[in-house]
C-alpha cells in the first residue's frame, strides 16, 4: 500500500511541473527552501465541481472566499500563530502549509480533522439557506522536509502534497482520534451546560419564552454546539448526548411565569427513538416544577425524516401528553410547506436568512407574510430569527410577526436574561407615528391590591380568606414569587358545593383547583388591550379577574367589569367634539380655531388634506379597510405637524377622508412635503401583494365601469390666511386650490402664492 501511495504521488508531482511558477520569489517558495519540517494540510470541497455546475460560479467563488477565510481565521486560534501560507492548486481545494516542527503525525491527523469540522460548522448555516443541504469538506495531511541538496526539491515537495491528496481519500476512523476521546469524557462527565436566549412577543415587548442552547467546556473544540453534534452523530452518540442537554437545560431553568415556554433542540431521529418514550422528561419536569405545557420540542427542518409514519404516530403521542411541537429553520431543509401543514406545528421557526435586509428585501417580505399568514391558519404561531438591528425589529412587528428572537432582543447567557432597553421601548411605526393615543391608559392605574398566597397552601385556608372578606372576590397563587394561578371566590365554592366537596378538598394544596393559565398581563399594557385578551378567553372564564405583573413580579388584579368601565368612560370623552375614527377635533372645534387665530389678528396658513381614489378602495377592499387608510393619514398629518410645525398647531378632522391642519406660513411646505413622503411610502401595505406590486388596481369607477385605478394618494392645500378673512372667503378659496390639487396625479401639494 505504501509503495502504491509513493506511485501516485510521484504521479501527481509529474503532472503539476507546470504549475511550479507559484513558488517563484518571496512567500511559499522561500518557505519551502528554508524550513526543515513543513507539515501539510489539506481541505477539498467534496463533489465540488457538480456543485458548481448546479449552483453556478458565482455560488462557487463565494464558497471558496468563505473557506478560505474560515481557513485562516480557525487555523490562527487553532494553530496559535498566523506564520502559515494558504494556496490552491485547483478549484474547491486548499493547502495551509505550517512550518512549527513539532506536530506529530497524529496529531497533525487530529489538527486536519478538527480544522475540518471547524469550516464545516462556519459555512453549515449559509449554505443550508442557500441550497438546502450542507457541505463536506474533507481533509488530508502529509509532512515535507526539505533537503537543500536535493536537486529534486519542488518534485518531492509535489509529491507530499499528493500524499496529503490521497489521504483525503480514505475513511478516518474518529473514533481513534483524541477528540473522539475527548468528547468520550464529556458524555461521561456530563460536561454540558445550557445558555438561554429569550424568545419575544413582538406585539407587546413580553417575553414568550426561551431557548435552550447547549455549551461544551470552555475552551475545548466542543464548545460550539455544532462541533458537539458533528461529533455525536458520527460515533453514534446522539441520543446520549441531546438527553445530558435536555437534562441541563431543565435543571437550569429556574424561576418562571406558569405561561413560559423552554425550547428544546430535539434531532428527529432522537424523537423515534425507543429510550426516548421511557418518560424521562417527565420525571425530570416533575422534579423542577415544570408542565408538559411549559415545554416545546424544536425540532430543526435541516435534517430528513426518513420514516414520517413513526415520526408523526410520535409526535402525537407527546402532543396528547401536553408538549408542544415547533419546526426550526423552516424553508431551508428537507421539508416542505406539505410536510408543516401534516404536522401541525405549534410554532414555525423562519431561518435567520429570512431577515437578512428585510428593511428593503420585497421578496423576504412576501415570504414572512406567507409564513404569517400559514402559521396562524394551521393555528401556530410564527417566529423570527436572527433579528439583530431596531429596523429588523420594527419591520416584523409592523408585518404583524408573532415572535421574535436575536441579539437586538437578547444575547445567549447563562443566567436567562431580560430584554435590552432598546428591545422594550420598540413600537410599531403606526404608533411612533401617532401623537393620539384612543385608549392610551395603561392598566397599572386600574391595578387593586390582591391577596396572594403560596401554591401549597390548604385550600380550607384560602376559603377562610374569602370568608373573612366579603368584598374579596380573588386570591391569586404564587410560586417562587411568580404569579401560577388565580382563585376566583365563586370557582371555589363551585367545587367545594358538591355533596363530598368539603371532604375531598380538606387536605388538598390549592394548587389542585386553581386557575392554572389565567390572563397575566404587564402593568404598560393598555386598558384597551386588556379589555380585547379578557374577552377573547372562553365564556366560563370571561369575567375572571385579569393578573397584572410588573418585571414578571405580581402587582395586583384588575377585574373586567372596571376595565369595560374606564373604556365607556373614554369613548363618552371622546365623543364631545371629535371624529370617533381619528379621535380628531371635529368641525365645531375646526370653527373655533380659525376664530381664535381671527381674532388673534395673526397671518396663518390653513392646510386641506383629502385623499384620492379612496372610494374605489373603498368599494373593493371593504369599510373596515378603508377605516384603516383614514387611521394611517390621521396619524400622519398629526405626527408630521408635530414633528415640522410649531407650538399650538391644530389638527382636525373634517369627517371621511377630509382632514384639516392650521399652523404657521413658514411651516406649511415642510409638513406637506413630510406628509406626502410617508404615506406614499406607507400605503401600500394595505393592498394585497399583487395591486401593490402593480402600482394599481381594478375596480368600478363612478360610472360603473371595471377600471384601473392608481393606489390612494393624498392631495394637499395651503391656503395662507390674512387675519380680516371670514369663512365665506376662506371656503370659496380653499374649494378652488383642492380642485387644483386633485387635478394632480399622485400624491402632491399646491399652494396659492396670489396676493388678495
Amino acid at each position: 500500500m505504501l509503495q502504491l501511495l509513493k506511485k501516485k504521488a510521484s504521479s501527481f508531482a509529474e503532472s503539476h511541473q507546470d504549475k511550479l511558477n507559484i513558488f517563484e520569489g518571496p512567500g511559499i517558495g522561500s518557505l519551502i527552501q528554508n524550513v526543515g519540517l513543513l507539515n501539510i494540510l489539506y481541505f477539498a470541497i467534496q463533489d465540488f465541481p457538480t456543485l458548481s455546475a448546479m449552483y453556478g460560479p458565482e455560488w462557487a467563488e463565494q464558497l471558496e472566499a468563505e473557506i478560505r477565510s474560515a481557513i485562516q481565521e480557525e487555523g490562527k486560534k487553532l494553530l496559535k500563530h498566523d506564520d502559515f501560507h494558504i494556496f490552491s492548486f485547483n478549484a474547491g481545494e486548499f493547502f495551509l502549509l505550517d512550518p512549527t516542527e513539532t506536530i506529530s503525525n497524529f496529531s497533525l491527523q487530529e489538527l486536519a480533522y478538527q480544522l475540518k469540522v471547524k469550516i464545516e460548522n462556519r459555512i453549515k448555516s449559509d449554505q443550508i439557506s442557500r441550497t438546502g443541504n450542507s457541505i463536506t469538506i474533507n481533509s488530508g495531511h502529509s509532512s515535507f522536509k526539505a533537503e537543500h541538496s536535493n536537486d529534486k526539491l519542488w518534485s518531492n515537495f509535489l509529491s507530499a502534497i499528493g500524499t496529503a491528496r490521497l489521504e483525503a481519500q480514505k475513511n478516518v476512523d474518529i473514533s481513534k482520534l483524541e477528540l473522539s476521546n475527548e468528547f468520550n469524557d464529556i458524555i461521561i462527565g456530563s460536561n454540558v451546560r445550557s445558555h438561554y436566549q429569550p424568545i419575544v412577543n413582538l406585539n407587546d415587548k413580553s417575553i414568550h419564552g426561551w431557548e435552550a442552547l447547549a455549551r461544551g467546556p470552555q475552551k475545548s473544540p466542543f464548545r460550539s454546539p455544532l462541533t458537539l453534534f458533528d461529533m455525536a452523530e458520527k460515533l453514534g452518540k446522539l441520543f446520549q448526548l441531546e438527553k445530558l442537554c435536555r437534562e441541563a437545560a431543565i435543571r437550569a431553568f429556574g424561576n418562571h411565569s406558569p405561561q413560559h415556554k423552554l425550547f428544546l433542540n430535539i434531532h428527529p431521529r432522537t424523537i423515534v427513538d425507543p429510550n426516548f418514550t421511557t418518560g424521562e422528561t417527565k420525571r425530570l419536569l416533575d422534579k423542577w416544577g415544570l408542565k408538559p405545557g411549559n415545554i416545546v420540542f424544536e425540532i430543526t427542518e435541516r435534517h430528513s425524516v426518513k420514516d414520517f409514519k413513526t415520526f408523526r404516530k410520535t409526535l402525537d403521542h407527546y402532543r396528547n401528553q401536553g408538549y408542544l411541537v415547533a419546526i426550526d429553520d423552516a424553508g431551508t431543509g428537507y421539508s416542505g410547506l406539505t410536510s408543516i401543514a401534516e404536522i401541525k406545528p405549534d410554532y414555525i421557526k423562519l431561518d435567520k436568512s429570512f431577515v437578512d435586509n428585510i428593511e428593503t428585501n420585497q421578496v423576504n417580505r412576501a415570504l414572512i407574510d406567507t409564513f404569517t399568514d400559514f402559521a396562524e391558519k394551521i393555528g401556530g404561531k410564527l417566529i423570527v430569527e436572527g433579528i439583530e438591528t431596531q429596523e429588523q425589529a420594527i419591520t416584523v412587528t409592523d408585518m404583524g410577526v408573532h415572535l421574535g428572537q436575536g441579539f437586538f432582543f437578547a444575547k445567549p447567557q447563562q443566567e436567562k436574561p431580560q430584554l435590552s432597553e432598546k428591545a422594550l421601548t420598540l413600537r410599531r411605526t403606526s404608533d411612533r407615528l401617532s401623537n393620539v393615543t384612543t385608549y392610551g391608559i395603561p392598566v397599572k392605574n386600574l391595578v387593586n391590591k390582591v391577596e396572594f398566597v403560596e401554591s401549597d397552601t390548604p385550600v380550607p385556608m384560602v376559603q377562610q380568606l374569602f370568608k373573612e372578606s366579603n368584598a374579596r372576590n380573588s386570591i391569586v397563587v404564587i410560586k417562587n414569587n411568580y404569579p401560577c394561578g388565580l382563585v376566583m371566590e365563586y370557582n371555589l365554592n363551585k367545587h367545594l358545593s358538591g355533596k363530598y366537596g368539603v371532604a375531598l378538598y380538606s387536605n388538598k394544596p390549592i394548587s389542585s383547583v386553581m386557575d392554572d393559565g389565567p390572563l397575566i398581563v404587564d402593568l404598560e399594557t393598555t386598558v384597551e388591550k386588556v379589555s380585547q385578551q379578557a374577552m377573547a378567553r372562553s365564556r366560563k372564564k370571561a369575567y375572571d379577574d385579569v393578573i397584572v405583573t410588573r418585571k414578571s413580579q405580581l402587582m395586583g388584579t384588575v377585574s373586567v367589569q372596571r376595565l369595560l368601565d374606564t373604556l365607556a368612560h373614554v369613548q363618552v370623552e371622546m365623543a364631545k367634539g371629535t371624529n370617533p375614527l381619528s379621535g380628531l377635533p371635529g368641525n365645531l372645534d375646526i370653527e373655533k380655531e380659525i376664530g381664535r387665530r381671527m381674532k388673534a389678528s395673526e397671518r396663518y396658513s390653513i392646510i386641506y388634506a383629502d385623499l384620492d381614489n379612496f372610494k374605489v378602495y373603498n368599494d373593493t377592499y371593504g369599510f373596515k379597510n378603508g377605516d384603516k387608510i383614514i387611521l394611517q393619514i390621521s396619524k400622519i398629518i398629526s405626527w408630521a405637524t408635530k414633528k415640522h410645525g410649531t407650538n399650538g398647531d391644530f389638527v382636525g378632522h373634517i369627517g371621511g377622508d377630509d382632514f384639516v391642519m392650521v399652523t404657521n406660513t413658514t411651516k406649511a411646505e415642510r409638513i406637506c412635503k413630510s406628509v406626502t413622503r410617508i404615506f406614499k411610502r406607507l400605503v401600500k401595505q394595505n393592498y394585497n401583494e399583487h395591486d401593490a406590486g402593480n402600482g394599481w388596481m381594478e375596480g368600478k369607477g363612478r360610472d360603473g365601469h371595471v377600471s384601473r385605478f392608481p393606489l390612494v394618494s393624498v392631495s394637499l392645500a395651503i391656503l395662507d390666511c390674512e387675519p380680516d378673512q371670514n369663512l365665506m372667503e376662506i371656503g370659496e378659496q380653499a374649494a378652488s386650490l383642492k380642485k387644483w390639487a386633485k387635478s394632480i396625479e399622485g400624491n402632491c401639494w399646491v399652494r396659492e402664492r396670489r396676493r388678495r
